[in-house]
């Protein structure tokens, strides 16, 4: 793993990690002590055999030594299911590797003497307990070292040294597999710490991404809800607001028939004349200025409608409806001196009448914003991606700043330098369309150069997109 390679092998554990640490190691001791009798008691009576073939002399004082060996270790088995024998396994491990070296080598090098192939057990015995079990160096340290004198003693008690080349070969191989033990007990000491710490930092990982997974969920649904609750608002204001307009026009346009009979039964001096003038031009520009409310608070009513009126179920084909709203553009597109190119379009899923004011929309502002440029062309098409399908509308028009890219979605924002007629709603009734529909939308354009408006329709539900919320 790349975070265990990147961790130091002198990793140092925290203080609050040590005892953890600790606990986890006597754990490991217990089943690896566990483990290691179970061996041993399997290996002995192999021994018992070759005792049977080299030495029959000593056969059946070795049988009853390794026998009680065997027993040795079904206590320690017993003991290790205990409270106190699993808090002591680093003692009980170092009695068990005593036991198993006096079994197996020390005593046969006491009766038969030091040149019994059986003191490759001692080097069997230092390697397997050292490897085995997740000792401390200093444990390894005196377990090694006692099993060398042990080896030492039981060759100078048998008797003479015949042949100290021999003693003192086979005493270096016991030196260097003790040795290599220590060396390989330090290390595996650094790399137990070291895949501990590294443990413990990918589980407060893990946490701490299910923690943040949590945060995001509930700041997702708190988000959904405030949506809920601003479409309701918007829904609610553009309906209610509606009604005093009414009643705003209505009364203007009374006052202003009242004015006009008012008029006709007045006498024609000046000042009566000049009086009426300004009334009915104050008038009018009260009636101007409700239209105006009135289209504004239309189209937040459609905005608001498209959250709730918006049923993404049908099959609709592209093809027949991007041509159809093509032909109903024929006039503008005619004055205006605009060709359009439409490629093959698939079959979708999703609402008929919202895709057609997302295609209606688009191709209405590239008409909108063509300006008078020496190629007018807006080319309606689709680009397939792995399993996403993309569709587009581009123009040839004066293109937009990219600073302006995301400013064109939100509500009532209009481009800078654009004098068409508007409200600023349009694009943000597109992005809604696409959300509902769970796409999402982007513009692509280099001013002087057009623009490409790109989306995705996806037939499964919609996604939250916080960023094109209104």
């Amino acid at each position: 793993m790349q975070w265990a390679a990147e961790l130091p092998m002198n990793q140092s554990l925290a203080e609050d990690q040590k005892s953890a640490y600790e606990s986890e190691r006597a754990r490991l001791a217990c089943r690896r002590l566990r483990a290691a009798c179970l061996l041993g008691v399997f290996i002995l009576p192999v021994y018992a055999v070759m005792d049977h073939l080299l030495y029959p002399e000593y056969f059946n004082l070795l049988l009853v030594v390794r026998l009680a060996t065997v027993g040795f270790a079904g206590c320690v088995l017993l003991l290790l299911k205990t409270e106190a024998g699993s808090r002591h396994a680093d003692p009980l491990g170092m009695a068990v590797g005593v036991a198993f070296v006096l079994a197996a080598s020390a005593i046969p090098v006491y009766l038969i003497g030091y040149a019994v192939p059986y003191y490759v057990g001692f080097i069997i015995v230092i390697f397997g307990m050292a490897l085995l079990l997740p000792w401390r160096f200093t444990h390894v340290a005196a377990l090694s070292f006692g099993l060398l004198l042990l080896y030492v003693a039981a060759s100078l008690l048998h008797g003479p040294i015949g042949n100290a080349s021999a003693f003192l070969c086979n005493t270096s191989f016991i030196g260097a597999a003790i040795a290599i033990a220590m060396v390989s007990m330090d290390a595996a000491e650094k790399l137990r710490r070291c895949e501990y710490a590294g443990r413990v930092a990918l589980l407060k990982a893990f946490r701490s991404k299910d923690q943040l997974a949590t945060a995001l969920a509930d700041k997702t649904a708190k988000l959904e809800a405030l949506n809920r609750e601003m479409e309701d608002l918007l829904y609610v204001a553009s309906h209610d607001l509606r009604a005093p307009l009414i009643n705003v026009q209505g009364f203007s346009r009374e006052l202003h028939l009242a004015l006009d009979t008012l008029r006709s039964h007045n006498g024609k001096s000046p000042e009566t004349n000049a009086a009426l003038s300004d009334i009915d031009e104050s008038l009018q520009f009260i009636l101007t200025g409700v239209a105006r409310m009135d289209g504004l608070i239309a189209s937040l009513l459609n905005v608001s409608r498209i959250v709730t009126r918006t049923k993404p179920t049908e099959q609709v084909d592209l093809n027949v409806l991007v041509r159809k709203l093509v032909d109903s553009f024929h006039y503008q597109l005619t004055e205006k001196d605009i060709a359009i190119d439409i490629d093959p379009l698939p079959v979708v899923t999703g609402d008929a009448s919202r895709l057609g004011q997302l295609f209606g929309n688009l191709i209405d502002n590239a008409i909108k914003y063509m300006g008078k440029r020496p190629r007018r062309l807006i080319h309606i098409g689709t680009s397939r991606q792995g399993d996403e399908s993309s569709f587009f509308v581009r123009d040839s028009g004066p293109g937009i700043p990219a600073d302006q890219h995301e400013q064109v979605f939100r509500l009532f924002r209009r481009l800078a330098n654009g004098n068409s007629p508007g409200e600023g709603i349009g694009l943000t009734m597109v992005r809604k369309i696409v959300e509902k529909h769970g796409g999402r939308i982007w513009v692509e354009s280099t001013p002087g150069d057009g623009a490409t408006f790109w989306f995705t329709l996806n037939s499964g539900p919609p996604t939250l997109d916080i960023g094109g919320t209104i």
